[in-house]
């Protein structure tokens, strides 16, 4: 959720459950949130607890600085403590839904969801998450019929049509689909998702020009191809598009500004393109492009060419631009330990998780490098905090067992 979403709430949970002998560190805790000072922030709510055990407005807060922080345990843990002292509060459980899905635990995220909608049952967007993640299990009945609600609840939720489309696509109504996409993209010119999956039923019935089309949209209107999304049987053949690309690729546009490499670039990247995305990504950067994230795009393309020496060149370029991207660093460690670089993938690592404390897959492939070189009382310290925050044990421990 965005941060300003949850400021809104934020500050509402504030108001409605303050107390007066609490009043300085309420107001501390909201001037931190201010300027994103999100640390100092939970330590004020931390302050505030220990003086009122049973404020659960302050559970709350807590709990939604945590998910920014991407510290799902954390967050759940808080809006479970929250919902305990007051069980009816929808909020905490549509935000522990979330949390819970962002942690892979989609049964658990229905359930939350359904509570929330007992609480709340005018809430849309319950309706519309809990359908996606019946959809992601396979639920097909359950999430149309949620969908459903949503658009009972709130006609104008635009991307619930697109949802609609994508679930009609799995029994190749393809006509409908694209009808409830168009809809979608009427409410919201910029719904990415419905110009997304358009493309991919595009690509089914083999009018792979079109479906370039809608994706090069829906890349302009913000899609994040880093997004995981459950398509069902709409399995993409990439090898479908080599003509359709090619030709796309010869068409050149009067003014070739570096936006439009860069999309370009982004497109091929997605269709795996990878050295035609190259290609354009370095155009991009010869029109001396001051968008940063070319060089984090460029640096994925060289990675899946296995191009380690250019990708780890590429991901330094950007964090020299973006010095705070922990996923960065996290990549750059990656291919570093492929160079055998060995002690500048710990120190990538290691800013990673500086950076975000709270994601247990730095401290997994962390504590990979530890053990095999030996250092076993670090690499087990990082397996501790790895499942301490949630991860589940998934490799095979080189010469000793971390108890």
């Amino acid at each position: 959720m965005k941060i300003t979403s949850i400021l809104i709430l934020f500050i509402f949970t504030i108001n409605s459950f303050s107390q007066n002998s609490k009043e300085e560190l309420k107001e501390s805790s909201l001037q931190k949130f201010y300027v994103e000072d999100f640390t100092g922030a939970i330590e004020c709510l931390d302050k505030l607890i220990l003086l009122n055990p049973k404020d659960s407005a302050a559970y709350n807060d807590r709990g939604l600085i945590k998910e920014i922080l991407q510290d799902y345990i954390g967050a759940i843990t808080d809006f479970s403590k929250q919902i305990k002292i007051d069980s009816t509060f929808a909020d905490s459980y549509f935000f522990r839904a979330m949390n819970k899905d962002k942690l892979g635990d989609k049964n658990g995220a229905i359930r939350d969801y359904k509570k929330t909608i007992q609480f709340e049952p005018k809430n849309s967007d319950a309706y519309l998450f809990k359908g996606q993640n019946e959809f992601a299990l396979h639920q097909i009945e359950n999430a149309g019929k949620d969908y459903k609600e949503a658009l009972i609840k709130r006609e104008d939720n635009y991307i619930v049509y697109a949802e609609i489309g994508l679930l009609k696509a799995q029994s190749k109504n393809y006509i409908a689909a694209l009808n409830d996409c168009k809809t979608a993209i009427q409410l919201d010119k910029k719904c990415y998702k419905a110009y997304l999956y358009s493309g991919w039923v595009k690509a089914q019935q083999n009018k792979y020009d079109k479906a370039i089309k809608y994706f090069e949209l829906a890349i302009n209107n913000g899609f994040k191809d880093d997004e995981t999304i459950f398509y069902g049987n709409l399995n993409l053949n990439f090898s479908a598009f080599k003509i359709a690309l090619l030709k796309y690729n010869k068409i050149e546009l009067q003014q070739k500004t570096d936006n439009y490499y860069y999309n370009k670039g982004l497109l091929n990247l997605y269709l795996k393109n990878y050295k035609v995305a190259i290609e354009n990504f370095n155009k991009a950067i010869a029109l001396k492009s001051k968008l940063n994230l070319i060089y984090l795009k460029r640096a994925e393309a060289n990675c899946k060419l296995n191009n380690i020496k250019n990708a780890i060149d590429d991901f330094k370029s950007y964090l020299a631009l973006e010095p705070k991207d922990d996923k960065a660093y996290y990549y750059l460690g990656e291919q570093q330990l492929k160079n055998n670089q060995v002690d500048e993938a710990l120190y990538s690592l290691t800013k990673a998780i500086d950076l975000k404390e709270y994601n247990p897959e730095y401290y997994l492939t962390r504590s990979k490098i530890y053990l095999a070189n030996e250092k076993f009382e670090k690499g087990c310290n990082d397996v501790k905090k790895f499942i301490s925050l949630g991860g589940t044990f998934r490799f095979k421990m080189p010469k000793t067992n971390c108890n």
